[in-house]
């Protein structure tokens, strides 16, 4: 077994993440008010267009993860950068809300082609052994993570400076001039970077029609609802309990940092258990940081259970794309990858409206435990997983035969 270019890929992909993540997922939150003044919008139509855009990336990206399987990540990945940069440039000049809801439709297919989960198809074969695989996708990560740090206040210092509209066209040169070169030119088939005698895989029909798969994927769906909808209804419920608003804010900021560390964590965590037996660690992690901010009196105990839930969020990030590697090889792995995607997806963006519902009908206490509870259902069920049986392997076609176009 050789690897050639993955440290190349793995650079290049780190780069790439940290600009598409900025601008595609974290600065749309600094053009709310200007846009809302343009617009005349308010905040809840706005971000319906943000919100179904991810709704949008979820579907699309099952039809992108069997196409990287097939074809590699060259021409899909280029073309959505560039397709990114024409519609930043397009929402830069959108004169009504409709026309907001049509770029951004647009932009999820975008994200489904340039964000985490292609990037992780793409490590996960330029990677066979699953310790390097863990390296390249915890630098990814960690790369990733300092997204929103950098383009949150770049964005907000090129609004102030020439108002959002050429923001935006700012932010789409920076998009263009970093993605798609690394994209043109950096990425490759896998099979031309990587030479491995007869990988073993489990064919992708095989593995979706497994209960296996189905409940690890259940468990990351509901450790990611609960972790999403705890990140929008902490402060209120720490304000309720009698802090400052700026107290509490910078509280629930820690979650945020908190995944960094968390991400470090991970590979030596991975190393000792197996995959799904690693990913009910993690959810037991967020279970637990979850139980202490509800439980505990406020105070740095509450710090305690906003850290160790950051931490276990920022694993779960790595658990559930190691996870499938380890489990069903990378020879289907971005349809399988796709599927499971496609569901944590959909939690993350419908956790924070059905919490909020869920809130005004019962109380923030009533909330968070239950928050704590799909938590901890997540673990069992990521336990579970870890006794069924797994679909049999099989060795891979020579890669003339699973690379060609069909």
């Amino acid at each position: 077994m050789r690897v050639r270019r993955a440290p190349v890929v793995t650079g290049a992909l780190s780069v790439t993440e940290l600009v598409s993540w900025g601008i595609l997922y974290y600065a749309f939150a600094v053009f709310l008010a200007p846009m809302g003044d343009a617009l005349g919008a308010s905040a809840a139509q706005l971000a319906g267009a943000f919100s179904a855009g991810i709704l949008v990336s979820a579907v699309a990206g099952v039809a992108v993860g069997r196409h990287l399987d097939r074809r590699g990540p060259r021409g899909l990945m280029t073309a959505g950068s560039v397709a990114g940069v024409l519609l930043v440039l397009a929402w830069s000049r959108v004169e009504s809300l409709t026309g907001l809801y049509a770029v951004w439709l647009g932009i999820g297919v975008v994200m489904a082609t340039v964000l985490y989960e292609p990037a992780f198809t793409v490590l996960a074969k330029h990677h066979p052994h699953p310790g390097d695989r863990r390296r390249a996708m915890t630098i990814l990560t960690l790369v990733g993570a300092l997204a929103s740090f950098i383009f949150l206040p770049l964005s907000q210092l090129l609004v102030d400076a020439f108002g959002w509209r050429d923001a935006l066209v700012a932010l789409a040169v920076v998009l263009g001039v970093v993605t798609v070169p690394l994209h043109a030119f950096a990425l490759g088939d896998p099979e031309e970077d990587v030479r491995v005698a007869a990988p073993v895989s489990a064919p992708a029909g095989d593995v979706l029609r497994s209960g296996g798969f189905w409940l690890l994927s259940a468990g990351f769906v509901l450790a990611t609802a609960a972790a999403m909808a705890m990140m929008l209804h902490a402060i209120p419920f720490l304000v309720e309990r009698g802090v400052s608003v700026g107290w509490a804010a910078f509280a629930v900021g820690l979650v945020g940092v908190s995944q960094i560390p968390g991400r470090l964590l991970f590979g030596p965590i991975a190393a000792r258990l197996a995959p799904a037996t690693a990913s009910a660690a993690v959810f037991g992690l967020v279970a637990a940081g979850l139980a202490i901010v509800v439980a505990a009196p406020v105070g740095p105990l509450t710090v305690v259970g906003l850290v160790t839930l950051g931490a276990g969020n920022g694993m779960a990030t790595l658990a559930r794309a190691t996870a499938l590697a380890d489990l069903y090889g990378t020879g289907a792995y971005g349809t399988i990858a796709g599927v499971a995607a496609a569901a944590t997806t959909a939690a993350r963006a419908g956790a924070p409206v059905l919490a909020a519902l869920v809130a005004a009908a019962t109380g923030y206490t009533v909330l968070l435990w239950l928050l704590v509870g799909l938590a901890g259902c997540a673990a069992l069920l990521a336990l579970r997983a870890g006794v069924t049986r797994r679909p049999a392997g099989r060795t891979a076609a020579p890669a003339a035969a699973t690379t060609a176009p069909r």
